[in-house]
């Protein structure tokens, strides 16, 4: 049987976390691509809040969802 705390350790995935470090070296898929047109996609993924879009020349990106100066979503509402 675990303890509480090691149980904490390996199911817990925010960020600085042991076992949510570990998972942010490995890929993982979060959307279809048939799924991400012309709008944003919000995502959450290992306790993050994110956006994925395309930009003017079609290139992919993932960002966090909250502007980091102003703290207002880049997702469309």
């Amino acid at each position: 049987m675990l303890t509480k705390e090691e149980n904490d350790s390996l199911t817990r995935v925010g960020p600085g976390t042991p076992a949510g470090e570990m998972l942010r070296r490995y890929w993982h898929p979060i959307a279809f691509i048939q799924e991400l047109k012309n709008r944003p996609l919000r995502r959450q993924i290992l306790g993050q809040d994110l956006v994925l879009f395309r930009d003017q020349q079609n290139r992919l990106g993932l960002l966090s969802l909250r502007c980091s100066h102003r703290g207002t979503s880049l997702a469309s509402a």
